[in-house]
């Protein structure tokens, strides 16, 4: 009985102590030689098609950025090294890390929805614009060519002031999905400082003044508006809707 029992203690003991350590000095020195050195930071962006481009020149830096952590053992490497430069990164919304052995780390980043685009003419000449997220932050320039089709913002007062390119935002999301005056057909957005603020529409370069208030209820006094002047074959060139219960109508000069 005392041999079956000492028998039995030595195949615990094989089980739980040995064969972990056996295993754990494995991978030490597997670690020590080099084998689970990080050869490889892969990123992966989950975004929605028509904004998933944006985000290139943004990735192309942090590939930049984590290079120096090539050559580190991943075995040991934190996670929270990455993590903390992530949290600090305005244009990520979302972020998970993970490792995959024996030397990739994996990264996937959810982008901040952008809803706008800020341009100054002389930058757009150059190819350059700078998104707007949805929360009115202000990113880096990108190419044009890369960013998604959102209306521009002109003006300066919308690189000083936060508000301002808040309440645009708000404007935005006032308008209706479809119609001739959905937020799809808005190519530009300023602001007045006597007026309020006022966009332009795709093609027709037609000017419409909003104000600073009641964004959906003066939209719709408009498409009202241009549903009327589209029967009478009739075109405008300024409509304002930023007067009590009234909108009005300059059109089109006939060449």
């Amino acid at each position: 009985m005392n041999w079956l029992k000492l028998r039995l203690y030595l195949k615990l003991l094989i089980v739980f102590v040995v064969t972990p350590v056996s295993i754990f000095f494995s991978i030490f020195a597997l670690d020590q030689k080099g084998f689970f050195n990080i050869e490889k930071i892969e990123m992966v962006v989950i975004a929605k098609s028509d904004q998933i481009q944006f985000a290139k020149p943004y990735i192309d830096q942090l590939n930049e950025d984590f290079s120096t952590f090539k050559g580190q053992s991943l075995w040991r490497f934190s996670l929270g090294k990455i993590a903390q430069h992530l949290r600090q990164q305005v244009w990520v919304k979302d972020f998970r890390i993970s490792r995959s052995w024996p030397s990739k780390l994996q990264i996937e980043i959810e982008p901040q929805v952008l809803t706008l685009l800020y341009v100054e003419s002389a930058k757009l000449a150059q190819g350059v614009v700078r998104p707007v997220t949805a929360d009115g932050d202000l990113l880096s320039e990108i190419p044009t060519h890369q960013a998604p089709s959102l209306a521009m913002l002109k003006g300066e007062v919308f690189l000083k002031d936060t508000n301002k390119r808040k309440k645009a935002i708000e404007l935005v999301k006032s308008l209706p999905a479809e119609g001739k005056i959905s937020h799809k057909l808005i190519s530009e957005i300023g602001y007045d400082q006597k007026e309020g603020y006022w966009v332009e529409v795709v093609q027709s370069n037609m000017k419409i003044k909003l104000g600073d208030d009641q964004f959906a209820v003066k939209s719709a006094r408009v498409s009202q508006v241009l549903d009327y002047l589209e029967k009478r074959d009739l075109k405008a060139r300024v409509i304002d809707a930023n007067l009590s219960k009234k909108v009005l109508v300059r059109l089109q000069q006939n060449p």
